[in-house]
């Protein structure tokens, strides 16, 4: 059963951080009620011009769906807070970003299998790489959000993924 132990505000987020926590959400939502989301995903990382990163992206997804040792709380794309484990999911790609990946690939055991997680990181490590080529720096502002700071998903609004 899953705790809900939500951990910040979604408006708080950075719009990188925000924008790959709703990639998170839909393509847990796409997979869970079996409806194609790709190209909802695809638009995001295209108007992130890291377009490159979604194939690295459904393939980190792809390892934490069969290798998570345990129920991972991701929640919808409209739910306004993010959890716990949704932070520790950005900040995998974080921490391989700012190559950190012995941290990366600890925090990432810690909910998955070994061979998961060097699956899982080796992915988020290309994603993290792509979104670096085309500007995007993560600021490990999950926890840390700034109270009254609003960010939005780069133009993709949970309206546009029709899956409720």
């Amino acid at each position: 059963m899953l705790m809900n132990r939500y951990v910040g505000l979604c408006d708080n987020l950075p719009q990188l951080e925000n924008s790959l926590l709703w990639t998170m959400r839909a393509w847990v939502l796409g997979h869970c009620r079996r409806r194609d989301v790709s190209d909802s995903i695809q638009g995001v990382f295209d108007q992130l011009r890291a377009s490159e990163a979604c194939f690295h992206f459904d393939h980190f997804m792809q390892a934490l769906s069969r290798g998570a040792n345990r129920s991972l709380e991701v929640n919808c794309v409209c739910n306004s807070m993010f959890s716990e484990d949704e932070a520790a999911l950005i900040d995998i790609f974080a921490l391989q970003q700012r190559e950190q990946h012995e941290e990366a690939f600890e925090k990432l055991t810690r909910i998955t299998t070994e061979f998961a997680a060097m699956a899982g990181c080796d992915h988020a490590n290309r994603v993290a790489i792509a979104l670096s080529d085309s500007g995007h720096v993560f600021n490990g502002a999950t926890v840390t959000a700034s109270p009254g700071r609003r960010w939005q998903a780069v133009s993709v609004s949970p309206a546009s993924l029709s899956i409720h």
